[in-house]
């Protein structure tokens, strides 16, 4: 037996019964959480579970590109956000360790409003029946848009656009290999992802500098 057939024999389970629901407080851990760096951790253990949940659809290695694409544009982002942060920190004498977390009003009111949306799609379970695309993948689907949707009407920074972005490509990706699988595909939506990195990196660093109280010092 191969190592990749060993993996996905130990995942297996996980595909099957806990993933979607993991999925779920990923996603909202990375709606809701002011800290970058707790946003982009919620990433990038989405686009694992994401990579695990589309071996259901997906030929194993089509599936796992998830990883790939998630953790270069993770990685991207990580840099852009520590880049603006570091600077800040410096400048007004923050330390490194010290979380960003805030609980405001800006806060409260998107975590109401996701816990709103997850109770609707669990709930009333509305969702567009698509041939070969399990219910309880199509209701994560719903969710995933729905959120990135209120994530975009909320979100304020690059960042928050980017999650948010992203989730709309995710949900589009079990739609689209639900009813289509082919390389050419699979290619595309990661690309879409990989110029979603870039753009929203550019974007961190354009923005993140007006928050450097000294910008002629950097």
């Amino acid at each position: 037996m191969s190592p990749l057939s060993e993996f996905l024999t130990l995942i297996q389970p996980l595909a099957q019964q806990g993933a979607v629901g993991l999925s779920v407080l990923l996603i909202l851990a990375l709606l809701v959480f002011s800290d970058w760096r707790l946003a982009i951790a919620a990433f990038a253990l989405l686009k694992v579970l994401a990579g695990i949940l589309l071996t259901r659809l997906l030929p194993p290695e089509w599936a796992l590109l998830q990883w790939v694409s998630g953790g270069l544009v993770g990685i991207m982002w990580f840099l852009s956000a520590r880049r603006v942060d570091s600077v800040r920190r410096r400048q007004l004498a923050i330390p490194w360790w010290r979380p960003q977390w805030r609980l405001d009003m800006d806060t409260l009111m998107r975590l109401a409003l996701m816990l709103l949306i997850l109770t609707v799609v669990y709930t009333q379970r509305p969702l567009i029946p698509l041939p070969n695309l399990p219910a309880d993948l199509a209701r994560l689907s719903t969710f995933l848009a729905l959120a990135g949707l209120l994530g975009l009407g909320l979100g304020e920074q690059p960042l928050r656009w980017g999650l948010s972005l992203s989730l709309w490509i995710l949900a589009a990706s079990f739609a689209i290999n639900a009813l289509q699988v082919d390389v050419d595909t699979v290619g595309l939506l990661a690309s879409l992802d990989i110029l979603l990195g870039f753009a929203i990196s550019y974007l961190m660093v354009v923005d993140g500098a007006r928050t450097w109280p000294h910008p002629e010092d950097v």
